[in-house]
């Protein structure tokens, strides 16, 4: 007899993935002050309403096939809503630069490739002929639904952030003549040469900038302070 998986061994996981991730995100959030875009309180609410919806919804009786592919509806609308908000947002005002080194594009990504691969296994000849699907109560299914869209979040934060490796605004140590600057802010507006933005740091009337994703100091036209 073909064993399945029970309702808690699918919600426990799913409830830990989704708030490891977007307890990062918010880490991520307040120790770059913003430089690092992950629009936490989207996923917050994005996984919370997926997770209580299952625990409020009953079952509805329809057969495994017709939810699934209410899944994937459901996961490709999030991906073009994401998609659309990075292409006509962010990258008329910033330039193709900004998707490079965008973590919600890396996702997006993660999750594009996900759903590939997926899509070219069910049509593969290698594929054994499928068995009648078990019928999942509201909840697993919604679980289902957020360890496939927060593992991939999580795995691709970890990575970004191990691979690029920012300067967090506690690891600035102003020195020579920026020693004892104070922290007012990060400013993301031009990212030609600062593709993460600068950090901005004043001493008085001396202004001071660092590049986010190196920590060194970075030449920037302040329009409110012209050279």
């Amino acid at each position: 007899m073909k064993r399945t998986i029970s309702t808690p061994m699918l919600a426990l996981p799913a409830v830990a993935v989704w708030l490891a991730a977007c307890g990062l995100l918010s880490w991520t959030q307040l120790a770059y002050d913003g430089a690092v875009s992950t629009n936490h309180i989207y996923f917050w609410v994005y996984g919370g309403a997926l997770l209580l919806s299952g625990l409020c919804s009953q079952d509805d009786g329809r057969p495994a096939a017709s939810r699934t592919s209410r899944w994937g509806g459901a996961l490709l609308m999030l991906l073009a809503a994401a998609l659309a908000y990075l292409v006509v947002e962010r990258v008329g005002q910033a330039g193709i630069g900004y998707v490079l080194y965008n973590l919600q594009f890396w996702w997006i990504a993660a999750m594009g490739l996900l759903l590939l691969a997926v899509t070219l296994w069910q049509n593969s000849r290698f594929r054994r002929p499928r068995r009648p699907a078990h019928t999942y109560p509201p909840l697993a299914r919604s679980a289902a639904v957020v360890l496939i869209s927060f593992l991939p979040l999580l795995l691709v934060t970890l990575l970004y952030l191990a691979v690029l490796h920012p300067v967090t605004v506690d690891e600035i140590k102003p020195v020579g003549e920026a020693e004892g600057g104070k922290f007012i802010g990060c400013i993301s507006g031009e990212r030609t040469e600062t593709p993460l933005g600068v950090y901005f740091f004043a001493d008085g009337d001396r202004w001071y900038y660092y590049d986010v994703l190196t920590g060194a100091p970075a030449a920037y036209d302040d329009p409110y302070r012209p050279a």
